[in-house]
């Protein structure tokens, strides 16, 4: 019999509102896996050193994209080499960006449910899926300048969700309008020498950049259109943009299709090194980390998701 093995953050966004759900789950998991709950960072690797030790064959997370990434980084430092084990995506946070753009929606109760039917006939759709690697962390989608920026900025007071980011996408429009300091804050330049691959940038200003490996961004928008090009490779994105460019590139944006300027660098590669010239952060999956004096991107290891 397969097993299952559950990780279950009560503090990410939508579970904390359901103190009745690790309840729900543990009666639909059964006697086919462990659930397991992490208050804390300090316990995951612990856990999932447990969960390794049991040989799990399928690893259920439910929790926002921090928790997903949190995981995802401990799980491939604990297994290295071995095969990791299938990735089911229970949802649970705020914003869920990986599972919505993989088009996997429902509760985590009624997707914990299927994964459990499913096993029942002992076969289940999967979809094999590059993780990004960034330095020492694993996860999906990695952004600096603009999009950092961003993060801070939506992070700072009030509730996060999706009507957050449309009100903000709001004021930078009118920010633009105006010239206001909101928008000259966000789309501070950031400096650094960046290599793509064997090639160094001619450029060493930019508003952002980017790099993962799904296309979708969160509300649809999909700038990294080449994301699935070649499996094992991620998307590369650079660019210089004044704010009122990158509003008329929203529409394409959001169609999946090449940013409309100048100064893009737009590439499919398997390696990316950035050397900051300046103090700033750049996010993992909405996680906010401090720049080093080195950002080494690359593609980790390829992971099975259930497709369910």
């Amino acid at each position: 019999m397969q097993k299952i093995g559950v990780i279950y953050n009560p503090n990410a966004g939508a579970n904390k509102y359901h103190p009745e759900r690790k309840a729900n789950l543990e009666k639909i998991l059964g006697t086919r896996g462990i659930l397991r709950e992490t208050l804390q960072k300090d316990n995951l690797e612990r856990v999932l050193q447990e969960l390794h030790d049991e040989k799990i064959d399928i690893l259920a997370m439910s929790g926002g994209d921090g928790t997903n990434q949190c995981v995802l980084t401990k799980l491939c430092n604990i297994y290295r080499q071995e095969p990791l084990p299938h990735i089911l995506l229970l949802r649970g946070g705020t914003m869920n960006l990986l599972e919505t753009s993989l088009k996997m929606y429902g509760t985590p109760e009624e997707r914990l449910y299927r994964m459990v039917q499913y096993l029942q006939t002992g076969e289940y759709p999967l979809i094999s899926h590059t993780l990004l690697q960034v330095n020492h962390k694993f996860g999906f989608i990695f952004g600096n300048g603009v999009v950092a920026n961003f993060m801070r900025e939506y992070y700072q007071g009030g509730k996060t969700g999706a009507l957050k980011i449309i009100k903000m996408l709001c004021k930078i429009v009118t920010s633009t309008i105006t010239g206001n300091r909101y928008v000259r804050k966000l789309f501070h330049p950031i400096r650094a020498r960046v290599q793509v691959g064997q090639e160094r940038l001619p450029q060493t200003e930019f508003t952002g950049i980017m790099a993962a490996t799904e296309p979708e961004c969160g509300l649809g928008f999909k700038p990294f259109y080449r994301a699935r090009e070649e499996q094992g490779k991620l998307h590369f994105l650079a660019f210089r943009m004044t704010p009122g460019e990158l509003i008329k590139n929203l529409f394409r944006i959001w169609m999946g299709k090449k940013l409309n300027s100048k100064c893009v660098y737009d590439l499919v590669t398997d390696k990316v090194v950035i050397q900051p010239f300046d103090p700033n952060c750049y996010t993992v999956d909405g996680e906010m980390l401090n720049c080093t004096k080195r950002i080494e991107l690359s593609p980790g290891p390829i992971a099975q998701v259930v497709a369910i």
